[in-house]
This record gives structure tokens, C-alpha cells and sequence, in this order.
């Protein structure tokens, strides 16, 4: 299975960006918190994860005589199309993923708004956008490499009582 498949998989970016929000979690602990996938399922789609070594097995523990393992999302394996084959991903290949991928985003923006209330969105940070902006391939590169380096430094806070976890997403489509 392609690397991007095993990642673009609902459940198992469900899985993901749960285990990217903080601490490590059990099945019975990610099944709790994503509330609509059996454990049996789980159990299934973190087999696929950990033979693609996009999580690892940080500890154990022993809940009624049995050993539960804890997963921990490895980061550093989450590209989905490494710069060396965007170039041979074919179109439809390309279509496909930005389809999954959006169609994750949309199940992730339903739950919020449907649990949430409108007064709360500003106050939490909800929102959607799209501009065109006019730039030359210099000035991309630098605004590309400002956002980069503003989110890796984000991506290095801890989940604390005082952080709300927000997902941030997004896109450069050029105009022809």
C-alpha cells in the first residue's frame, strides 16, 4: 500500500490527528475520544499504522490482566507525497488525495460545528478564508518559508490546559 493511501484513510487520519493533539493513547482510550469507530476497527487500522512505522508503541500497561499498549504518532514520517514524487503522481492520483483529504477536513468542521455554538467560534478561533494573492516566485518562497517557520515553531508547544487544540490546514492552488 502507498504510503499517502495508508495516511489519507479517514479513520486512520482520524487516528492520527488524535494522537498529534498530546499525549499518547490506548484503543479503548482513542475509541472513547472518536467515539463512532469499534475497537475492533481501531485495533485494525493501528496494525496498518505501525507496520507503515507512522506510530510507535511508546509503553504498556496492565488493565484487568491484560497488557494495553499506548501509541504515540510518529511525526517525522507524516508527509503524505515526498517532494520526490509529487512530479510522478499522476494527475488523477493527485485529484484523488485532495478530494480525501478535504473530505476529512469537512467531517472534522461538521463535528465542531455541529457541537459548538456560533458565539463560540470567534472566541475559539473558527474560521475560513480564501484570498488570491499577487506574488512573484521570490516573494511566494519568502511568504512560504515565513508560515513554515511560524507553524514548526507552533508545532512545538505541548497540549496544556491553557491550549486549545486547533487544527490549521492549508493551501496554495495557483491561477492560471
Amino acid at each position: 500500500m502507498k504510503k499517502i493511501d495508508l495516511l489519507l484513510h479517514p479513520i486512520r487520519m482520524r487516528i492520527i490527528q488524535k494522537l498529534l493533539q498530546g499525549k499518547p493513547l490506548t484503543i479503548a482510550q482513542l475509541a472513547e475520544t472518536l467515539g463512532d469507530i469499534p475497537q475492533a476497527t481501531l485495533y485494525r487500522h493501528m496494525r496498518l499504522l505501525l507496520e507503515g512505522n507512522h506510530v510507535e508503541v511508546v509503553d504498556t500497561q496492565k488493565v484487568s490482566g491484560t497488557e494495553e499498549r499506548i501509541f504515540s504518532v510518529k511525526k517525522e514520517t507524516l508527509e503524505m507525497i515526498p517532494e520526490s514524487e509529487v512530479e510522478v503522481t499522476s494527475k488523477e492520483d493527485h485529484l484523488h488525495y485532495f478530494s480525501v483529504f478535504h473530505t476529512n477536513l469537512l467531517q472534522q468542521a461538521t463535528s465542531y460545528l455541529m457541537e459548538a455554538s456560533p458565539s463560540q467560534y470567534k472566541q475559539e478561533g473558527f474560521g475560513y478564508w480564501q484570498t488570491i494573492l499577487h506574488l512573484t516566485d521570490e516573494e511566494f518562497q519568502e511568504l512560504a518559508m515565513t508560515i513554515n517557520a511560524c507553524v514548526e515553531k507552533a508545532l512545538d508547544n505541548e497540549k496544556t490546559p491553557e491550549r486549545t487544540s486547533r487544527i490549521f490546514a492549508g493551501m496554495f492552488i495557483p491561477q492560471k
